[in-house]
């Protein structure tokens, strides 16, 4: 009984980390997307010519931490409420920004974008 039951144990705990390390992420914060974007500004408000590295580091991480369509819809809002307060944001680089940044996205980037949508 002892020999069959130490192999057992050992798989369930096997298991029990393989889930726990598999779990999604928890979803980005308010704060946390701030943090990622916040390098951009100096491109998106025109004081730089090219996004930075750790713009486009920032973009990539924030775009594969918002995978699902509630994320985004959080996120969105988020950048959305920031961007409002940015008053010489450049709406036309902040479209352009993923293509510059080589990142593919399904959707545009925009102050008028629907993000219940």
């Amino acid at each position: 009984m002892k020999s069959v039951f130490v192999p057992f144990l050992s798989l369930v705990v096997v298991l029990g980390l393989t889930v726990a390390a598999t779990k999604p992420p928890k979803a980005l914060t308010c704060e946390q997307t701030k943090s990622l974007v916040t390098p951009c500004l100096d491109y998106l408000t025109k004081k730089t010519s090219t996004p930075s590295t750790p713009c486009c580091q920032g973009l990539n991480k924030f775009i594969a931490s918002t995978p699902t369509k509630k994320e985004k819809c959080a996120a969105c809002k988020c950048l959305k409420k920031e961007a409002s307060h940015i008053p010489n944001l450049d709406v036309d680089r902040a479209n352009k920004l993923p293509k510059v940044c080589n990142i593919s996205v399904d959707y545009p980037i925009s102050k008028d974008f629907d993000c219940e949508k």
